[in-house]
């Protein structure tokens, strides 16, 4: 898992949302992007970093 990624997961759990967090990092180390099924707003910052982490496994896909 990268650096973003371990920071995405920290914030999804800081911000009360430890399931999200699991279902984000499983998706991430099957090398897939994380496409939330949100029932409520989480902050632009969580939402910049889920974006910024399924940017990075999907170059990591275009590289092999």
């Amino acid at each position: 898992m990268t650096i973003s990624q371990s920071q995405a997961v920290w914030e999804l759990c800081r911000q009360g949302f430890p399931l999200k967090a699991d279902e984000a990092a499983q998706c991430w180390e099957k090398g897939e992007t994380y496409e939330p099924q949100w029932q409520c707003r989480v902050s632009r910052e969580i939402e910049y970093l889920i974006d910024q982490c399924n940017r990075e496994v999907d170059q990591n896909i275009e590289a092999v």
